[in-house]
């Protein structure tokens, strides 16, 4: 299904951004002083990609189609987690508010928050993958379309447009903008 395709490559997308905010936090642990605009950038990644894009599609176009069977279950467990994942982005984003390069305390306890979020992001990437996305393929398949169609109109009316391709084209830009001081921790250390 297209729809199951999209969220995929979206957490796809996640897990790439999830794996440089652990390289870029284990370098400012060690001293080096990365600079804060990539935490912010990750920021709103998760604020904006991964809860109003991503959980916002979920949430309107998939969690209320699921109402027989095991879904609603499902879709609880999953609701509460996308809210669990607020608290943890807000704290995520309070110790990037606080973070200072150079600064290890800062440092650590932007790498707390997180790592606490990454945690938490990678379980639930793993339940969508085993429990949402095969109860999508065997009661939405009709919906497919519709479904899609409201997942577009959601990047477009509610994140903007564009929005969703300059995330992707900040995704790309990680590996390059935090090498440079996983190579400056790695020689102070």
């Amino acid at each position: 299904m297209q729809s199951t395709q999209i969220l995929k490559q979206e957490h796809d997308a996640v897990l790439v951004v999830l794996d440089q905010l652990g390289q870029a936090v284990d370098a400012a642990e060690r001293g080096a002083p990365v600079p804060v605009d990539i935490f912010r950038d990750i920021q709103e990644f998760f604020t904006v990609f991964v809860d109003q894009c991503h959980h916002g599609k979920e949430e309107a176009a998939v969690f209320n189609e699921l109402g027989t069977g095991t879904g609603p279950q499902v879709t609880r467990s999953l609701s509460d987690e996308h809210a669990q994942g607020r608290v943890l982005a807000a704290r995520y984003a309070a110790a990037v508010a606080s973070y200072v390069p150079g600064d290890v305390q800062s440092a650590h306890r932007l790498a707390e928050a997180a790592r606490a979020y990454d945690v938490m992001l990678r379980q639930h990437i793993d339940e969508e993958n085993t429990d949402l996305f095969p109860l999508m393929e065997t009661s939405l398949e009709d919906e497919d379309a519709r479904i899609v169609a409201e997942f577009d109109r959601i990047e477009l009316e509610e994140i903007g447009d564009g929005t969703h391709e300059r995330l992707h084209g900040m995704i790309d830009s990680l590996p390059a903008r935090i090498s440079p001081w996983i190579s400056t921790a790695a020689r102070s250390a």
